[in-house]
């Protein structure tokens, strides 16, 4: 009944931002000629900063500091995305409400649906997190930019063969600075980190499921506590967006640390100037760490 609810509401305001404020301008308001694009997840939003720079109207459509599992658009959010001249989202359940939207109005063209374009692992939304899928959402975004605004086709370029040298000097960091650790395996509290550990070659074990809303049964914990000990871990991952009050419970039960680890499907505000590639060397630096790499 909550889904249909949701898809009821979303097609009311796809209908009102379509036929009427694409027509609406209050108070006389003067229009951004820039080209407007709409994102709903951080790492497609500084992938669209850094290659359009200021020629971009950006617009993060979930908050900045929300838990982006657990979020649902207003009708405001809707009409916003529809006076875009570009949507991008993920088409997976880190955004499911778009998914609902962009069947709505799957004939526009102004959609990119990401994992399309990504290999995706077991249903994982988090696959920004394997340098090759965000190059490839890079690559599709610069090029839907060329395409939507031509006259600064040079500009998008130039910024995107910045922007994949930095991907790759990234990319060769986690490979030699993970590449020879004592310890092989990490404790995350949410099931988001398959992609990173399948490329830099590490184990990852979740207590909760792909949404950090889910709740560990007392059977998935006693077998985390006896996994610290078994495997000599160090520190128990949290997000920042997200409760780390089981990982607080782990960590009491095994008397070792935690520390906060991001998969970057939102930031908290204060962050964003950091940006994402900046963020992952944060991530590189912990993991270093916790798996006493040399």
């Amino acid at each position: 009944m909550k889904n249909i609810s949701i898809i009821f509401s979303l097609l009311i305001a796809v209908i009102i931002a379509i036929f009427v404020f694409p027509f609406y301008n209050p108070n006389g308001q003067i229009t951004d000629n820039r080209l407007s694009v709409a994102v709903t997840i951080y790492p497609t939003y500084d992938i669209v900063k850094n290659i359009g720079g200021d020629k971009i109207n950006l617009n993060q459509i979930i908050p900045f500091g929300q838990e982006p599992h657990s979020f649902e658009p207003t009708p405001r959010d809707i009409i916003n995305i529809s006076n875009s001249k570009l949507f991008i989202y993920t088409g997976l359940a880190v955004d499911s409400w778009a998914i609902d939207l962009g069947d709505i109005a799957k004939k526009r063209k102004k959609f990119i649906k990401l994992s399309e374009v990504s290999e995706i692992v077991k249903n994982d939304p988090h696959f920004w997190l394997d340098i090759d899928n965000f190059k490839k959402m890079a690559n599709l975004i610069a090029n839907r930019l060329i395409k939507l605004d031509s006259n600064n086709e040079i500009s998008y370029q130039e910024n995107l063969s910045i922007y994949l040298a930095k991907l790759e000097k990234l990319d060769s960091a986690y490979k030699e600075q993970l590449g020879n650790c004592e310890i092989h395996s990490v404790i995350v509290n949410h099931n988001a980190f398959q992609y990173l550990a399948r490329r830099y070659d590490f184990k990852t074990f979740p207590i909760m499921g792909i949404s950090p809303d889910d709740k560990p049964s007392a059977k998935v914990l006693a077998e985390i506590v006896d996994l610290v000990k078994e495997r000599n871990i160090s520190t128990l991952f949290f997000e920042e967006l997200a409760s780390s009050r089981v990982i607080e419970t782990v960590a009491k039960e095994t008397g070792i640390q935690i520390d906060s680890l991001s998969p970057f499907g939102n930031i908290p505000q204060n962050e964003i100037q950091t940006g994402y590639i900046n963020l992952m060397y944060q991530n590189l630096e912990k993991l270093k760490k916790a798996m006493s790499c040399q």
